[in-house]
């Protein structure tokens, strides 16, 4: 396993984990009291998603290498990394869009707004999912 695999893998657990935790928080705590508070709620799940993935792929690497018995190198992207990366991120930019613009027209039907930074989360969540997802579906088969 490369050092980009375990990148990808990290962050499809990172969105599993994260995404679970924010929906536990809303079952049990609810709908919050203003905009202004679901907003510093998703900054805050956003800052754990950063701080889950910087500290999971470093066990990651560590883990891998125990079982490799060898070091992960991180090496240079090739023409293959380049074109996956690629794709990965088209594929995340259609989700991203298709969400962002359901979101807008969520909002401009005058739904409640207390659920936009919901799920502006919820779609960038998805999004990066999918990113990370499409990556390690296309090192397995390319």
């Amino acid at each position: 396993m490369t050092n980009k695999e375990i990148s990808a893998a990290v962050m499809v657990l990172s969105v599993i984990v994260i995404t679970a935790y924010v929906a536990y928080d809303t079952m049990v705590g609810g709908a919050p009291a203003s905009l202004p508070i679901a907003a510093w709620k998703m900054l805050w799940a956003i800052g754990y998603s950063i701080a889950f993935n910087i500290v999971a792929v470093i066990i990651g690497v560590i883990v891998i290498s125990i079982i490799q018995r060898e070091g992960v190198a991180d090496e240079r992207a090739d023409e293959r990394d380049r074109l996956i990366d690629g794709k990965s991120v088209r594929n995340a930019y259609l989700v991203l869009s298709i969400g962002v613009l359901g979101v807008l027209i969520w909002q401009a039907l005058g739904l409640d707004t207390i659920w936009g930074p919901y799920a502006l989360f919820g779609v960038s969540m998805l999004a990066a999912g999918i990113y990370s997802g499409s990556q390690l579906i296309y090192y397995r088969i390319g």
